[in-house]
């Protein structure tokens, strides 16, 4: 026991450096405590164990330092494959996908995959087939001169932005003008053409400052005293024109004792009953209803009471605006000339307005 002892301790003390030791070249023989150095690349090891090696014999090879008791057999090409390299006894044989295939290195390679023949339109190729990756394809590559997705809203903004800013000051110019009396260059001809929205706005608050003058006079009595002031935009409806044969149209006024604004509620259901299904929505989109309001009427067709929330619709929108007569301009506006007289000639039937005195 004290021999086989000292004998272990011998071994563990041997120096690393020696070969009998064993190191990253050499491998344990199976059950014994002996070392043997490792065959060379393309060569295997003796089936008795010894340190001679024998080369590999054709369609093996052996890469690598190894303790094999026998070479490996070549890899033989698929028929979707072509050889690079054949094998020798040093290395596999190299295969790889033919023109126009791939396969993925990352995935199993059962096999090769036909790449796309061509990128999309409004694509470029950024990089070619190859056996081992499809083609890549991508947008154009920007320039100098291209502008980002952020730099295209940014400057979508700014331009949205000074737009409203100068549609503010040109109707705030209209209404000026206006309120002044002035019946010329842009608050006349000029205004009704490049802002229409503000024109027909401003005539509608004048018809409703105009009327509720009238309505308190009329509570007040003739007794009173009270002149209410002509406004000269009230004396005309459309503007001047060269023509002699085209006559001004009469502007309605509320009948005397009656609050405008519940006339002008009850004249919906005039209009209702003139205006034709068909021409709802043109209406309603010169009277710059939103598409969703428009819609809400047009999914009852014949109904007036739809027809009648439009308009009820249009009237909380405008507020001081709304008018009986922007109702009937905006039917001329659209050729609806005929419908806005009858309808005109109806109101005043009924007893809800009369024309006002020339």
């Amino acid at each position: 026991e004290f021999a086989l002892g000292t004998a272990a301790a011998a071994v563990n003390r041997r120096d690393l450096s020696d070969p009998s030791r064993g190191g990253k070249d050499f491998y344990q023989v199976q059950d014994s405590d002996r070392y043997c150095k490792m065959c060379p690349a393309e060569h295997c090891e003796e089936p008795n164990g010894t340190s001679k090696c024998l080369p590999c014999n054709k369609s093996e090879y052996i890469e690598y330092p190894n303790a094999f008791h026998r070479c490996l057999g070549c890899q033989t090409c698929r028929e979707d494959q072509v050889e690079l390299s054949p094998c020798r006894a040093d290395s596999n044989t190299q295969c790889a996908c033919k023109p126009g295939t791939f396969c993925s290195p990352d995935h199993s390679c059962e096999m090769c995959q036909k790449c796309r023949p061509r990128c999309p339109q409004g694509e470029v190729e950024l990089a070619p087939c190859t056996p081992h990756s499809d083609r890549q394809c991508g947008p154009p590559t920007g320039t100098s001169s291209s502008l980002s997705k952020d730099q295209i809203v940014i400057i979508s903004l700014v331009v949205v932005a000074a737009f409203v800013i100068l549609l503010f000051i040109c109707c705030s110019y209209c209404r000026r003008r206006h309120s002044s009396g002035d019946g010329r260059d842009l608050s006349g001809k000029s205004c009704s053409v490049v802002l229409p929205c503000c024109q027909r706005g401003g005539l509608g608050t004048q018809d409703n400052i105009h009327n509720e003058q009238l309505f308190r006079d009329q509570l007040l009595g003739p007794n009173s005293g009270s002149v209410t002031p002509r406004t000269p935009e009230l004396e005309e409806v459309m503007p001047r024109t060269s023509n002699p044969d085209v006559k001004p149209r009469r502007k309605l006024v509320p009948v005397q004792e009656e609050d405008p604004v519940s006339l002008l509620r009850r004249s919906f259901y005039v209009f209702a009953e003139n205006v034709l299904w068909k021409d709802w929505k043109r209406y309603g989109r010169a009277l710059d209803l939103m598409e969703n309001e428009i819609a809400f009427a047009m999914n009852e067709p014949f109904t007036q009471e739809a027809f009648y929330q439009m308009l009820h619709t249009w009237h909380n929108k405008q507020g001081m605006n709304a008018s009986v007569n922007t109702l009937l301009d905006t039917l001329h506006e659209i050729n609806l000339s005929g419908t806005a007289e009858d309808i005109a000639s109806k109101l005043v039937q009924k007893g809800l307005f009369q024309y006002e005195a020339s």
